[in-house]
């Protein structure tokens, strides 16, 4: 899908926004507003730096104009649109779906509004390790299936295609939190937490690609492909706003507290999980919590 409105032409997004509008607007059944429904899309393609995708903007649109059974400005329902919180936008953009929402689409759901590629995590053989996979992944997998396979079979397939199964097993039927709760249990990405990042001042870089980016991030959290190690380091918008260009001892003291060290190969502060498997959620939260700790402590002013 499209991860980024600002990189793409205006005459392919005009195609983007006429399609999907047209084929979302056939299962409206309020009565539109003429000129309304004829000047929102001209208002999208001016409108640049779109907090979602272009496809997630026009389904969020259109629900919202659902929801109240007309046509809304284009303006004022933007500004509801980009108040809603990542976690808000995904379950609005889920109920968009007038047929059951497959598993490919909720791939696609993620890439729009959070700009996470499953597919590109799953052709990676990144995330979370699939030794780890719980016993409610494996039970559903084998569940789908309908026989009796090893773990070690379930283990050696590729993320994706555990995630069809699972959500095979559910009959596609399944709600916001499950579907959050799915993709972290497989791909050990936690998109409630993620959602919960912006504004803080942390930005989080994971399995190969930006989980969570914004402008005035002052810290980068860094794992490994495969979530077992991560290391910390300032991002360039925090030493231009500083003029520090290390961590600063106070995160250092922080984090240490966790079992971080500097690091001169990773220039960062450094943790490797002893065990050999990924870090488990509980710690991931703890550094991210202590960043957060630091930045409204030291720092509040920059992000």
């Amino acid at each position: 899908m499209f991860n980024s409105f600002k990189k793409k032409k205006k005459g392919s997004m005009t195609i983007i926004i006429t399609v999907l509008s047209l084929a979302i607007m056939g299962a409206c059944t309020f009565g539109p507003d003429e000129a309304e429904a004829k000047s929102w899309k001209s208002e999208m393609n001016l409108t640049e730096d779109l907090k979602y995708s272009a496809e997630a903007t026009v389904r969020l649109y259109i629900q919202l104009c659902k929801e109240e059974q007309e046509w809304l400005p284009f303006k004022d329902a933007l500004e509801k649109i980009e108040a809603l919180s990542k976690v808000e936008a995904m379950d609005l953009y889920l109920e968009s779906y007038y047929k059951k929402v497959k598993s490919k689409d909720i791939r696609d759901i993620v890439n729009d509004v959070y700009g996470i590629d499953l597919e590109a995590v799953s052709d990676l053989g990144a995330g979370k390790q699939t030794s780890t996979y719980s016993d409610d992944v494996l039970g559903l997998v084998r569940q789908a299936l309908d026989e009796e396979v090893s773990d070690e079979a379930i283990t050696n397939m590729e993320k994706i295609e555990v995630m069809d199964l699972y959500w095979e097993a559910f009959d596609g039927k399944m709600s916001g939190d499950e579907i959050r709760k799915m993709i972290n249990a497989i791909f050990g990405i936690n998109l409630a937490g993620i959602s919960g990042l912006e504004g803080t001042g942390v930005a989080l870089f994971s399995k190969e690609q930006w989980i969570s980016h914004y402008e005035n991030d002052l810290f980068v959290v860094h794992t490994g492909a495969d979530d077992v190690d991560v290391w910390v380091y300032p991002t360039d918008y925090f030493k231009e706003q500083t003029g520090v260009e290390a961590n600063p001892r106070q995160l250092e003291v922080a984090l240490s507290a966790l079992g971080f060290e500097y690091s001169e190969e990773k220039e960062a502060l450094y943790y490797a999980n002893p065990t050999g498997k990924s870090v488990p959620d509980n710690f991931k939260g703890q550094t991210l919590g202590t960043i957060i700790g630091v930045i409204k402590e030291e720092y509040e002013g920059l992000n």
